[in-house]
């Protein structure tokens, strides 16, 4: 994604819209930072093998997301919001703004470990999505033959790449009534009998290990014990 073309993406007053140039030019460059932010998942889909290029795919997708955010409609932003959402263009417009986000959002999270970073997980919902788009470009999604209460490890791999997740089987998390449903996990390579020990949230798809051309280190888990926290 250029920055040239996000450079465009600016908030565009929502009254603004009822000028029919405005809306179309809106939705001009609206779609086509869409088109960029498809181009940015099929590429990871269809070539994950590739760490350099997924590196690439990430950091254009949060500068997507990140212009995303600011685009969503913000009630507080308007003295009557009912009346600014009433109108239809302002709809279009924004619904589309928030079917980007969930999709940016997604992958942003999906490729935060190939980054170096710290990834809470994908939640139930988020997996929905993401699953069958996996497939689609044929990658293989297999549960792992490994018994652990309130757990499932799950592994998706295609091309050279290889993705692990441990599955929460409890509910998401209910904060309003103080439920968490946490589980930590604790789980063993088939490797010097290393392993690691993960927080995983209620409902929660967190992963544990990828490979690809750069990250070749990729291990069999033989055992895991899990607690409710």
């Amino acid at each position: 994604m250029k920055k040239s073309l996000l450079s465009l993406f600016i908030l565009i007053p929502s009254f603004c819209f009822a000028q029919n140039d405005v809306f179309n030019e809106s939705l001009i460059v609206l779609n086509k930072i869409n088109n960029g932010l498809l181009d940015c998942m099929a590429s990871f889909m269809e070539f994950p093998g590739t760490h350099n290029n997924t590196i690439k795919v990430y950091d254009q997708i949060l500068e997507i997301k990140n212009a995303l955010k600011d685009q969503q409609f913000n009630p507080s932003a308007y003295e009557n919001p009912q009346a600014i959402w009433s109108n239809a263009k302002v709809q279009q417009y924004y619904k589309k703004v928030d079917e980007m986000r969930l999709y940016a959002d997604i992958f942003e999270e999906l490729l935060r470990n190939f980054k170096g970073y710290n990834s809470a997980g994908l939640s139930q919902d988020q997996m929905i999505v993401l699953d069958p788009l996996l497939r689609k470009f044929g990658w293989k999604a297999t549960l792992l033959d490994i018994n652990c209460k309130d757990v499932y490890f799950y592994e998706y791999q295609l091309k050279g790449c290889k993705m692990m997740f441990i599955r929460n089987n409890l509910p998401p998390a209910d904060y309003s009534n103080s439920i968490y449903n946490n589980i930590e996990v604790d789980f063993t390579f088939d490797y010097y009998g290393t392993g690691g020990k993960w927080y995983v949230g209620g409902g929660k798809y967190r992963m544990i290990q990828f490979q690809d051309d750069e990250n070749l280190k990729y291990y069999k888990v033989i055992k895991a014990t899990s607690e409710r926290k």
